[in-house]
């Protein structure tokens, strides 16, 4: 070797180097925004499964109330229909019609079919889900004259 030469340096100097001591109080911060971030997305996830399953209840009791209404304004003897109406719904809406429901049939004629469905929300977040869904069908009576 000539004594004008540098000396050879391995890429593993990097260890004889002395550390630097900066930035040594922030460990974990990468940890705590994490889970900050985590818990947020995940209470609006559960928002928004909230949202979604009280979107889908008041959309089947909507469908079943109609269902029930038009059950009875095309019987032949309407009032005599209600009983029968009413339990098609409740086997519709399954183990949340048979709980958590209750129906109004309010009037019941020749002339039309007023029914006020009224049920719980349900939830699983609890301070959403407070509330009820209340729904009100009217159909008209047609007879064939």
């Amino acid at each position: 070797m000539f004594s004008s030469d540098p000396p050879v340096v391995s890429a593993t100097c990097h260890r004889f180097a002395p550390r630097l001591r900066v930035g040594r109080d922030e460990r974990g911060t990468g940890m705590v925004g994490t889970l900050v971030g985590f818990l947020i997305f995940m209470i609006l996830l559960l928002v928004a499964v909230q949202v979604l399953v009280r979107l889908y209840a008041t959309s089947s009791l909507t469908s079943a109330a109609f269902s029930a209404a038009r059950q009875v304004a095309t019987a032949p003897v309407p009032a005599a229909a209600v009983a029968d109406a009413q339990a098609a719904a409740v086997h519709q809406l399954g183990s949340f019609g048979a709980v958590h429901t209750v129906f109004r049939w309010e009037e019941v004629d020749g002339q039309q079919i007023v029914l006020q469905v009224r049920a719980r929300a349900p939830g699983f977040v609890p301070l959403l889900g407070l509330g009820s869904i209340v729904r009100t069908v009217i159909v008209r009576t047609e007879r064939v004259r």
